[in-house]
């Protein structure tokens, strides 16, 4: 337990799933360093993941280039940091953290960055998840061993409230897992699964049966950018686009603090819902689903190529593992066992 240091300043991912797969990393963090102003550093896009975590003091908002990110990082310079934790692998990054003046810096030694840090961690090449990296950097320069555990976000009032009237719930109604949650989008196109397969897959579990789940119930969920492939899902089942209605990373958690399924591709709100308890159905193509945690109790993974051979990656066999091989069948099957696995949670 390092009960010597003030204040410790953790360089943050950019992405929202591998922001969420550095939460068992905070809470480690946290554990071992209880009185210590711990100030997480990231894209202000990705402030609404901070909201309410126990494992920060604060969330401060920047970039790590150009004039401004310089200003940025001279104020952060100016608050005389103890310690720089720093779980991005680039070299951008690592040079902020040494601008930064903080006493100790922790991060991967690759990149030819480990000058800039005073613990370079060694960084084994392979398959290997982000949680893991992020868990050995702080585990080792605590020297507790590698941090672990369910990543974690919390959703504040406001948030559950904003996502109750997006939803067209009552006011001051408690949240109900009854919504069955499109995610279509993904910043590489050969990740989306089809428009139609989302829609055919999500109406055959809403008229599963199945308590709780109706067609009125279907929700589509994407970024600004992904505006007409949303409407184009949302058209193909008659479902509520969320995406048109403006929802942003913060309602996002609100939202799925009411999901009962989401149906994502492999992209970042598939770890938001492992981070809320949300039951998930994540579709792998052309990624191999060894980059992320396999511990996810809630989740259930399709594999367009399931017999891919151990020493070969799904990311280096793109037609092998298209992701239109996955049907609309097998993700209704699959999403009814899971609805029905997790029907107790209500």
């Amino acid at each position: 337990m390092r009960k010597d240091l003030k204040s410790i300043l953790v360089i943050m991912p950019s992405w929202v799933g591998d922001f969420c797969m550095a939460t068992p990393s905070l809470r480690h963090l946290r554990a071992n360093c209880p009185s210590a102003m711990i100030v997480a550093f990231g894209r202000p896009q990705l402030a609404p993941l901070a909201h309410g975590l126990a494992s920060i003091d604060t969330f401060v908002g920047g970039a790590m280039r150009g004039p401004s990110g310089l200003r940025e990082i001279l104020a952060l310079r100016a608050r005389r940091f103890d310690a720089a934790l720093v779980l991005p692998n680039s070299f951008r990054s690592a040079l902020a953290a040494r601008l930064t003046g903080a006493r100790e810096r922790a991060g991967t030694a690759r990149d030819g960055r480990s000058w800039l840090l005073t613990t370079a961690i060694s960084d084994p090449k392979g398959l290997r998840t982000a949680a893991a990296v992020y868990g050995r950097i702080v585990g080792e320069w605590l020297g507790t061993g590698s941090a672990s555990g369910p990543p974690e976000l919390t959703v504040t009032g406001q948030e559950r409230e904003d996502a109750a009237k997006m939803l067209r719930s009552g006011p001051g109604a408690p949240p109900r897992r009854d919504w069955i949650l499109i995610n279509p989008g993904a910043i590489r196109t050969d990740k989306r699964w089809a428009p139609a397969q989302f829609a055919r897959a999500a109406l055959a579990i809403a008229e599963s049966g199945l308590d709780g789940l109706a067609r009125e119930r279907i929700a589509v969920t994407g970024s600004p950018s992904e505006a007409p492939l949303c409407a184009e899902v949302a058209r193909a089942c008659n479902a509520l686009d969320l995406c048109a209605g403006g929802i942003t990373l913060a309602t996002l958690k609100g939202v799925l603090e009411r999901t009962r399924l989401l149906i994502t591709n492999d992209t970042g709100p598939s770890h938001m819902a492992a981070a809320l308890a949300t039951p998930c159905l994540t579709l792998f193509g052309p990624t191999d689903h060894r980059w992320t945690p396999s511990d996810y109790p809630l989740e259930r993974r399709l594999i367009a190529e399931p017999f891919l051979i151990e020493s070969e990656c799904a990311d280096d066999r793109k037609t092998l593992c298209a992701i239109d091989r996955i049907t609309a069948a097998d993700a209704s099957h699959a999403g009814i066992a899971l609805v029905m696995r997790t029907s107790a949670r209500g």
